[in-house]
């Protein structure tokens, strides 16, 4: 069990919508990381937006975002899409929008080989989100969460996972001892403060 305290930003799907991005930019927020949890939709200055946020940045692609864009977060070393990477005490694994399956299928390769490395420090960002009980209820009644997702947290007990996607389902709550935290979409203004090991969490919204 780690005890390295973490401060965590997440946000996602900004659909190419800078205003509020550029808002989250000037706040004084100092996170340890920007977990960017895709449907960025847009390239040009936006990197250079989020790297005035934070130098540590991860980030998987969502279903909006295509193989450019996935490109271009890999060339700057922030895609974390099927790989796993170690920051401080904690591991990050990622699962972008575009083919999750094929995502959790290299995951579970790597993470098997470092089972026992990652007990109580592991931490997954995700586009779509696990099968829950709200935060990835579409239209107000429709279960759109992966259970391929269920599976790999069952497995590997993660402390926390971040995700996006179903824009109308933003909040937070737990699958056994794991937090699932859906920050919102950015291009509504929302984003999300995580602290770790403690799992406090913030749910934010940047005011015209």
């Amino acid at each position: 069990m780690v005890d390295s305290l973490m401060k965590i930003l997440q946000i996602g799907d900004i659909h190419c919508n800078l205003m509020f991005l550029k808002k989250l930019s000037k706040l004084e927020v100092n996170p340890d990381i920007l977990a960017v949890h895709g449907d960025v939709e847009c390239n040009g200055d936006i990197i250079d937006y989020l790297e005035r946020i934070s130098r540590r940045i991860i980030f998987v692609p969502g279903n909006m975002d295509d193989v450019y864009i996935s490109k271009l977060y890999s060339e700057r070393g922030y895609n974390i899409d099927g790989e796993v990477r170690k920051i401080s005490s904690y591991y990050f694994c990622g699962i972008g929008g575009i083919s999750p399956v094929t995502s959790i299928q290299s995951l579970r390769i790597k993470l098997e080989k470092i089972k026992q490395e990652i007990i109580g420090s592991l931490v997954i960002l995700s586009h779509h989100p696990p099968r829950t009980m709200k935060t990835d209820l579409a239209l107000g009644k429709i279960h759109a969460g992966l259970r391929e997702i269920n599976y790999l947290i069952k497995e590997y007990k993660p402390l926390l996972v971040m995700h996006g996607h179903i824009h109308e389902a933003r909040g937070y709550e737990h699958l056994g001892e794991t937090l699932v935290v859906n920050a919102g979409p950015l291009k509504k203004g929302y984003y999300a403060l995580i602290e770790l090991p403690g799992k406090k969490v913030e749910l934010k919204q940047i005011r015209l």
